[in-house]
């Protein structure tokens, strides 16, 4: 009894050293296991605050379905950005051809240019559609990167004109838009490619 009791603190002292280590080790374990990718709601919420455009992002792109994943909010954001370009396109075939308001020439070229614009953002759209269609993620990158600038350009173009008022929430969706499908490519995980 003597031994088993002056061996007391050393064995207390191992069974306590062994629990610790137990426990890191388990802890440890957790980390090694990949965690769940986020989906719906909560993905979302963080692709909408990491953009520059949170509250248009929040508004436009919620409520998701439960289980949406980044390419399918990318799609969504995509298909929405697709839809005010081709307002934009409508209004500006619109205000060309309107007869009841007649524009001056210099006004005419303003359009014009917009319109050539508004042709390249449809086309890289519907390109960045197809590469994200297709997983070729660095090309839809870059095409709705294009589809942006050329929509900036158009709405640089028209910032004196009266004009403004007309086309410019569509070209800032556009724009709002691309960058939020941009931002949704850096939480892409292997189920969206």
């Amino acid at each position: 009894m003597a031994s088993f009791q002056s061996n007391s603190p050393l064995t207390l002292l191992l069974i306590i050293l062994f629990v610790i280590v137990i426990s890191i080790h388990h802890s440890n374990g957790d980390e090694d296991e990949p965690a769940e990718p986020l989906r719906g709601q909560e993905l979302a919420k963080l692709i909408c605050n990491s953009t520059s455009y949170n509250k248009f992002c929040v508004d436009t792109l919620t409520p998701v379905s439960p289980d949406a994943r980044a390419s399918d909010i990318a799609d969504s954001a995509l298909r929405l950005a697709q839809v005010a370009a081709n307002d934009a396109r409508t209004i500006i075939a619109n205000l060309l051809t309107d007869r009841s308001s007649p524009i001056q020439q210099q006004e005419r070229r303003i359009l014009q240019g917009c319109q050539l614009d508004n042709n390249l953002a449809t086309t890289n759209l519907t390109a960045a559609s197809n590469d994200l269609n297709s997983d070729t993620i660095n090309s839809m990158i870059d095409d709705l990167n294009s589809a942006a600038n050329v929509t900036k350009s158009c709405q640089d173009i028209i910032k004196k004109t009266r004009f403004l008022a007309m086309l410019s929430d569509k070209n800032m969706d556009v724009i709002r838009l691309c960058d939020i499908c941009v931002v949704c490519t850096q939480f892409f995980d292997p189920d969206d490619l």
